[in-house]
């Protein structure tokens, strides 16, 4: 009970961040403040609650997804393909085509879902275990005193 409260706590706390990182991207400042923090919302609770209750806290950890260099598993899948949805499902919305499914932020929930199901469907069986990025290898004690 302590942990699911702790992963909501920190879940909620990374509200705002989301947020910021939207507008960053191009949503509106002050036009659809109250959509956009929903949109923030049902993105933290989509892809970062899975990832928060199963790494906790652990920097290390966190470091290895903020850096591309973890593993895929179902979670980590799950915040990709929710990122990548998100972000192609924008491209018709500047289409004026003045439909109600464009409106903001319908594309992106929609992306988001669809882009966070594939993504957790491949992280957790084909792409189980690939990594997106080669992690840094720490340097040899020859290489640190070839370089000093």
């Amino acid at each position: 009970m302590q942990t699911a409260l702790l992963v909501l706590i920190v879940t909620i706390m990374t509200i705002p961040l989301v947020h910021v990182t939207f507008i960053l991207f191009g949503a509106q400042l002050l036009a659809q403040v109250k959509r956009t923090a929903l949109l923030s919302a049902h993105f933290s609770f989509l892809t970062l609650f899975p990832l928060f209750h199963a790494h906790g806290l652990d920097g290390a950890a966190w470091l290895a997804i903020g850096g591309l260099t973890a593993p895929l598993d179902e979670v980590y899948g799950g915040l990709l393909g929710g990122v990548l949805g998100a972000w192609l499902a924008a491209i018709p919305i500047p289409l004026d085509w003045d439909r109600e499914w464009q409106k903001w932020p319908v594309t992106i929930v929609a992306g988001m879902y669809a882009g966070y199901l594939a993504g957790k469907v491949l992280g957790g069986t084909v792409l189980y275990g690939v990594r997106l990025a080669r992690p840094a290898k720490a340097p040899t004690d020859a290489e640190k005193d070839k370089a000093t």
